[in-house]
């Protein structure tokens, strides 16, 4: 049979890299590779396919799996009542949470974690030592290998599972299994988009030579920034015992989560997700609780972090159950919790440079790549001293308005 161009599969706009395919494929015809934009994307080998077309036919962006999921999911504040693992991680700490339900059942725990050479790849963690590598987020596509493979072998083998990931990748592994195992748990987490690899090395290169140091360990959501503001933990080879904290707004820092956040360095298909909004991919949606209301600005439990949970499945309100005695549960209005995260709301909005933008990543060097674009991403002298004057007028701000 004739082999068929990757195109066939899925347009490249419509691709979210997740590597179901390549897991699929039993000829083993299909790997991931960087494509013009610096993400991974699918390549078929035509000496191996025989054009089956299974990858065609289980494609989670052409036809997405038939889950039991809630239209209108139970909404909770939470947090793990863990002191040190809630420091530790993003939000609430709530993975680690139900994690260790896992575990405690002789189960394994797929998520995203970095390799030795700082690339954030889909790992396996079979305790709780192992789980450290995959806690907190990580601002860029994860390589997927051959993850879904994994999985598969640990739920025939009746363990039970629980794997943490992207909407799309939690679509991608009930697509790849054609099934809903009874011992897999899934926890898809409210995502705004991905930035390239590519985008994320050279930033990191440009780190160690502001550094004068390779960095030995990356941290995206720091909790020990001075400043209490979403940081950046780094350490260097040359000093490992001593921990490098950066606020995400600081010079040398900021520039990749500006255009994260600024929607500049996401990949295409992040615009036209068909995983916002409800029903949710996983049997529990994870985030931050962003406008909860009536904690306060000024509670100490805010200050700590709060994970937002929406229970979509008969197996997310097992796995709550299962974590009753290790977490702190606040029931919420499901309409705050889409009030305060705009990814359940709709979709990424596509700035008109997106595109020169990110092919310049894979053009130029991180400091070129600051240099012309820093109007778009940072705006006038003008905008930034407003800017600055707003943030500095915000806790009296909040003091007027009770705190909320």
């Amino acid at each position: 049979m004739q082999s068929q161009a990757i195109d066939e599969v899925v347009a490249p706009d419509k691709c979210t890299g997740c590597g179901m395919c390549r897991n699929l494929c039993p000829h083993d015809a299909i790997r991931m590779e960087t494509d013009r934009e610096g993400f991974l994307s699918p390549a078929i080998d035509p000496k191996r396919c025989v054009g089956c077309r299974l990858c065609l036919a289980r494609c989670p962006q052409r036809r997405a799996p038939e889950l039991a999921r809630a239209e209108r999911p139970e909404a909770y504040a939470c947090w793990n009542l863990d002191a040190a693992g809630r420091a530790s991680a993003s939000s609430g700490g709530m993975f680690a949470v139900y994690a260790r339900q896992i575990f405690a059942r002789g189960g394994v725990v797929f998520g995203a974690g970095y390799d030795e050479r700082l690339k954030v790849r889909l790992a396996a963690a079979r305790s709780a030592e192992e789980l450290g590598p995959l806690l907190c987020s990580k601002y860029v596509q994860a390589d997927s290998g051959e993850i879904y493979r994994e999985a598969k072998e640990e739920l025939a083998a009746g363990r039970p599972v629980l794997f943490v990931g992207t909407p799309c990748q939690v679509a991608a592994l009930y697509a790849f299994l054609n099934d809903d195992p009874p011992n897999l748990y899934t926890c898809d987490f409210l995502c705004h988009g991905v930035p390239s690899p590519r985008f994320y090395r050279k930033w990191l290169g440009h780190l160690e030579k502001v550094l004068r140091s390779s960095v030995r360990s990356v941290n995206m959501r720091s909790k020990l920034c001075e400043r209490n503001v979403m940081g950046i933990e780094l350490r260097r080879s040359s000093d490992p015992g001593r921990a490098l904290q950066y606020a995400w707004h600081d010079r040398d820092m900021e520039y990749l989560g500006r255009a994260f956040l600024k929607n500049y360095s996401l990949r295409k298909r992040c615009y036209t997700c068909p995983h916002v909004g409800f029903p949710r991919s996983g049997d529990v949606t994870l985030a931050d609780f962003w406008k909860l209301g009536d904690l306060g600005a000024d509670n100490p439990e805010k200050k700590k972090g709060i994970s937002l949970n929406l229970i979509n499945s008969e197996k997310g309100k097992r796995l709550m159950e299962m974590s009753a005695a290790e977490a702190r549960y606040i029931r919420r209005e499901l309409s705050e919790a889409v009030g305060g995260n705009s990814s359940l709301r709709g979709n990424t909005s596509e700035p008109p440079l997106r595109d020169a933008f990110v092919r310049d990543t894979v053009r130029y060097d991180y400091a070129t790549l600051v240099k012309k674009y820093h109007r778009e991403l940072f705006g006038t002298r003008f905008a930034r001293l407003k800017m600055r004057i707003k943030k500095r007028l915000r806790p009296l701000v909040n003091l007027l308005r009770g705190g909320k």
